[in-house]
């Protein structure tokens, strides 16, 4: 009779606790890593499905770094033999391009960049750009994907001397550009969005660093400075065409277009072509039997 009241006596937060735990066991049995500064990756937000979303993402980054990587095929076989050998060997020897980060948080994910070979901007823009080019839907679950070239500490002053860095290849010479700057924050509430703006906007039309007017233009601007904070850590990235790749939604970008069809399917398509054109008794392609006479 004990035993029932205390159970009976168990709130929400008890069970919410649990469920708590059972998240980090669960995080510590895949050994991801912790969200930490000094990184670059990829930000992935997902619609409703966390793994859907990871699983698309890991097989768009590696399909498009696999064509990239793929060798000038030659015309001695020991050549190419030589060649199979040594990239596998260097497969082997060398740790994962991708590895996913934990955030603790839901339908957001970061995937860490360790290949210095891969920038990330150019990386997420030829993703988008190619997509759009071949209308093509490979994804689902995903919602956007967002560069992310330098991480600090999220307070104003590291953001702003981080700000100065990431944005001297863009706003190097005396041109003058137009910018926008967007900001997202999560399960953070001790930094301001206005001041994190101001702090960056001043950094970009400072005339001494860069060009004496750049301004600030929202609806089109030709580069877009990508600020997102969670928690502690501020991951940033400066990317262009932003408003013709939709915001860097690719949920959006690719929501009129077909997925491709597989080579599987359209095998079985037109193996069950035959099948019917055999079943019909030889018809031509008007639908009439090679046995009767068209009247005319």
């Amino acid at each position: 009779m004990q035993d029932m009241t205390e159970k009976q006596k168990r709130s929400k937060s008890h069970y919410i606790q649990n469920k708590k735990r059972a998240k980090t066991q669960a995080r510590g049995r895949l050994g991801l890593d912790e969200l930490k500064t000094c990184r670059k990756g990829i930000i992935a937000t997902a619609n409703f499905l966390d793994y859907g979303c990871r699983r698309e993402v890991f097989s768009l980054l590696d399909d498009f770094c696999a064509a990239e990587d793929k060798p000038a095929v030659t015309d001695g076989n020991e050549e190419v033999d030589d060649e199979i050998a040594k990239e596998i060997a260097e497969l082997k020897a060398e740790k994962k391009r991708f590895q996913l980060v934990d955030t603790t948080l839901n339908n957001m994910m970061f995937i860490a960049v360790s290949d210095n070979t891969i920038e990330p901007c150019q990386l997420v823009h030829k993703i988008l750009s190619t997509l759009r080019e071949r209308k093509e839907r490979k994804t689902r679950f995903t919602q956007r994907l967002l560069p992310v070239s330098h991480t600090c500490y999220a307070s104003v002053e590291d953001i702003k001397k981080t700000a100065l860095a990431m944005t001297q290849d863009q706003f190097h010479n005396k041109t003058p550009k137009t910018f926008g700057i967007f900001f997202k924050s999560r399960n953070n509430s001790s930094i301001s969005r206005d001041e994190v703006i101001k702090a960056v906007a001043g950094v970009v039309t400072d005339n001494e660093t860069f060009a004496e007017f750049n301004k600030v233009h929202l609806d089109n601007p030709e580069y877009a400075i990508i600020i997102n904070i969670v928690k502690s850590v501020a991951m940033m990235g400066v990317v262009k065409d932003f408003k013709l790749l939709c915001k860097y939604n690719i949920d959006e970008l690719t929501k009129s277009y077909t997925a491709p069809v597989t080579k599987k399917v359209a095998e079985e398509n037109v193996v069950s072509v035959d099948k019917d054109d055999d079943s019909k008794g030889g018809e031509t392609e008007s639908g009439v039997s090679n046995d009767q006479e068209v009247e005319k």
